[in-house]
């Protein structure tokens, strides 16, 4: 039976600075869904938000930075797949089925993390020119 769930993740800057996100899935979860997620994590735990189309958390930290610092960098943490609550059901925009959440790892994963798409690389190659 297909049910909602929420996907949590993080951003960590090198400062350890956090901001905390998450989006909303439908279809079916398992735990071997939840492992072949993490086998394309790089080192088990990080994505580059960008190459699978999930929200940056970037700029929660810019509000206190007043934009990009040294301490940003392309990857956002995975934390975990849970049930959605009724209230997160109601209140969440859908992202899209899981099976689409699987499938873009899996294709992010097989060209590799590409940190070329994240804005960090993008801003730190233009200051260094």
């Amino acid at each position: 039976m297909n049910k909602y769930y929420v996907l949590e993740y993080l951003y960590r800057d090198a400062g350890n600075f956090k901001a905390f996100g998450k989006i909303l899935v439908f279809g079916n979860i398992s735990e071997d869904y939840i492992c072949e997620i993490k086998k394309y994590l790089e080192a088990g735990e990080f994505f580059v938000a960008e190459q699978v189309n999930i929200p940056t958390l970037y700029s929660q930290l810019w509000e206190y930075s007043n934009g990009p610092t040294i301490a940003d960098h392309a990857f956002h943490e995975f934390l975990l797949i849970r049930l959605a609550s009724e209230q997160e059901i109601e209140s969440m925009d859908l992202w899209g089925e899981t099976s689409v959440l699987l499938d873009t790892f899996r294709k992010a994963s097989q060209q590799s993390w590409d940190c070329l798409q994240s804005v960090h690389c993008a801003v730190f190659l233009y200051d260094s020119i």
